[in-house]
């Protein structure tokens, strides 16, 4: 009896292990229902994604916990009490402040915010956008010198990985659409990211999207969805790098080329791939 429950025992541990998780911050309003009816209702799609397995995750943008620039204690200690009623639910401040080739004026603020969440009993697991490993840009040329100057930027960063329950290396597609070319810095970005994770006993939750950014994107907002073999190809990779899971974000005020607004299908192309992760637990 005691051998059957070791073996029980061990085989959830190896099950837990290697489960991964698709999150997703997708504030769209249309998708596809399983009747293949166009529906376009915020709070409705939010009920779909959990129906279908893609768990939330609360982003959190800077209006939010930041006042003038700064860390807000008031702001924090709300966000910190709501995560009570729904532990489960991660965390992920988004802390797009300062240059982050001046450490100084980005890590005290993202320090000073995980302190602040902590000191109010924040019950989520807590992680941050993009700062350990620091995000890379796609329009920064990468050679040695810029994976020898980012990671200075992830050591002067360690202190962080005390902080948080899980590490987002940040590897959006956005105008690569190279599968090579997004592998290689995919390789740097996960590197960097297991190096910490590992130490401190981290999982690695990156985030990812559905999509290329078109090259005007920040004018228009118009992107341009994966095919269904484009989205395996990526998720397939990360997994393989030993992500835990992924967070899916898509931009709410995202066009299509045509001038419709992106819809949510997981009947066909990168979204039915997304959909068929989350489900193959």
């Amino acid at each position: 009896m005691k051998k059957l429950i070791v073996a029980i025992a061990a085989t959830l541990t190896l099950t837990n292990a290697y489960s991964f998780d698709v999150y997703q911050f997708i504030i769209w309003k249309s998708y596809i229902d399983d009747k293949g009816q166009l529906k376009t209702d915020q709070k409705q799609l939010q009920n779909y994604f959990a129906q279908n397995n893609l768990k939330p995750i609360k982003v959190i943008y800077h209006n939010r916990f930041l006042t003038k620039g700064q860390p807000d204690e008031d702001k924090i200690k709300i966000i910190a009490n709501a995560t009570k009623a729904n532990p489960s639910i991660p965390v992920s401040f988004d802390i797009e402040v300062g240059n982050k080739f001046k450490p100084q004026t980005v890590l005290p603020i993202v320090n000073k915010t995980l302190d602040l969440y902590h000191k109010y009993g924040g019950a989520a697991p807590v992680g941050v956008y993009g700062v350990l490993p620091q995000i890379i840009f796609a329009d920064e040329q990468f050679n040695s010198s810029t994976k020898n100057r980012y990671k200075q930027l992830n050591k002067d960063a360690e202190g962080i990985a005390k902080k948080v329950d899980f590490l987002s290396p940040v590897l959006y597609n956005t105008w690569i659409t190279d599968f090579n070319q997004w592998k290689v810095r995919v390789d740097f970005q996960m590197s960097e990211a297991h190096m910490y994770a590992d130490k401190y006993n981290l999982k690695i939750i990156p985030y990812i999207s559905g999509s290329y950014l078109d090259k005007g994107f920040f004018k228009k907002k118009i992107i341009h969805p994966l095919s269904e073999s484009e989205m395996k190809q990526r998720l397939d990779y990360i997994k393989s790098k030993g992500a835990d899971g992924v967070i899916v974000w898509e931009g709410s005020t995202a066009m299509l080329k045509n001038g419709k607004t992106p819809t949510y299908d997981k009947r066909a192309g990168a979204y039915k791939v997304i959909t068929e992760y989350a489900n193959s637990k």
